[in-house]
């Protein structure tokens, strides 16, 4: 999701990529759980985190001109060291992570009547403009449930995202989370709720102005937000993708990249890099789901197309498991490592205020944060 016209080079690399057969690889080659090495001792450890901490602090001073929150959890011993660790963030696409991971378990426990197999139906109001391919599918397509999984983690679709929350429904997403016990998150809208309510869209926006649409959005309440995003998605469900990216050309072109920035970074699912990352030590733990799901999510996490952040600066080979996340101003990465050591480490470095043509310094910074994490842990 991409509020203003922010087009990059993944974007058409999706397009490319997707020409080949996908999304079976990681399933035919799910990853093998590493061992947990020998515990080090309590003191070691601690010596560790803080030269981690120190490190990873100096890299958030490089990049002064951005705000970067990150978090590194050492899986094991269920430790970690953050830098705004508990502050909200903008998600961008990284709730995509909690999506699937919300879906298995609802899958795995009964609670909705689909599996891997299942076909699915692209519907009208389930199109979304930005990353993806499925956008261009008309309407009443069949896709299977996995391919829709792999689709919106490995290269970000939005239409498959938003196909799959309204599968499970935003009230479900908005509570998977805190039923975890991590409740320092607001993640409740599809792309395409968030992206219309950014153009202006909804009875209590009155002009398209991304100043005035982010300034009426911080002073709704979070029962408020989440109302406007329904009324939002009921009163355009028909609305077509043609004039869905129009309204996106028009706003861009009438308004600086500093007022969509803005825009972008207050109308977004947010959450907490400590939040993200404590949920994906959980997943490794099996703590979410069982062993056969717990395998499958992270066979698609490893099957992600855009590698230039959390794996940036890693030796070739080294496993990963993440997810990325792109809005204008907004460059996130979060998933879990490999140390050298074989060590498991979830790492969630969330950076906004980027600047116009500063993507890559961003993912510059998130990569320098995980190859401290990977190198000294």
């Amino acid at each position: 999701m991409i509020h203003c016209k922010l087009i990059t080079l993944n974007a058409l690399l999706a397009l490319s990529t997707f020409l080949l057969p996908q999304y079976t690889q990681a399933q035919q080659n799910p990853p093998e759980l590493e061992p947990v090495p020998a515990v080090v001792t309590e003191q070691t450890l601690e010596s560790r985190l803080n030269l981690v901490k120190n490190k990873a602090n100096n890299i958030v001073k490089e990049y002064g001109d951005m705000q970067i929150g990150y978090s590194i959890w050492h899986i094991p011993t269920d430790t970690s060291v953050s830098h705004n660790g508990d502050k909200l963030f903008p998600l961008a696409s990284v709730f995509k992570i909690p999506v699937m991971l919300n879906l298995c378990t609802q899958i795995q426990n009964g609670q909705l009547p689909y599996n891997l197999d299942s076909q699915l139906t692209i519907h009208k109001s389930d199109y979304c403009i930005g990353s993806g391919i499925l956008q261009k599918s008309p309407v009443n397509s069949k896709l299977m449930l996995d391919k829709a999984v792999n689709l919106m983690i490995t290269i970000s679709d939005n239409t498959a995202t938003d196909m799959l929350i309204n599968l499970m429904g935003t009230d479900s997403l908005s509570r998977y989370m805190p039923n975890l016990g991590l409740t320092n998150n607001r993640i409740f809208m599809t792309n395409r709720q968030a992206w219309l309510i950014s153009l202006g869209s909804g009875s209590l926006l009155h002009d398209s102005n991304p100043d005035y649409i982010a300034r009426v959005w911080k002073g709704l309440s979070y029962e408020q937000q989440r109302e406007l995003a329904k009324e939002v998605a009921a009163g355009n469900s028909d609305l077509s993708l043609n004039s869905f990216q129009t309204l996106e050309d028009q706003s861009g072109a009438k308004y600086t990249y500093t007022q969509c920035r803005n825009c972008a970074e207050t109308v977004d699912n947010l959450a907490s890099p400590n939040d993200f990352s404590a949920m994906l030590a959980k997943l490794w733990r099996r703590e979410l789901l069982s062993d056969d799901w717990t395998e499958y999510t992270l066979s698609v996490l490893a099957a992600q197309k855009y590698n230039s952040r959390i794996p940036r600066y890693l030796p070739k080979g080294t496993k990963t498991y993440h997810k990325t996340g792109t809005l204008t101003g907004i460059v996130n990465d979060s998933g879990i490592l490999i140390s050298k050591e074989g060590t498991p480490i979830a790492v969630s470095v969330f950076v906004k205020h980027v600047n116009c043509n500063q993507e890559t310094r961003a993912a510059e910074a998130i990569g320098k944060i995980a190859k401290i994490a990977w190198q000294e842990l």
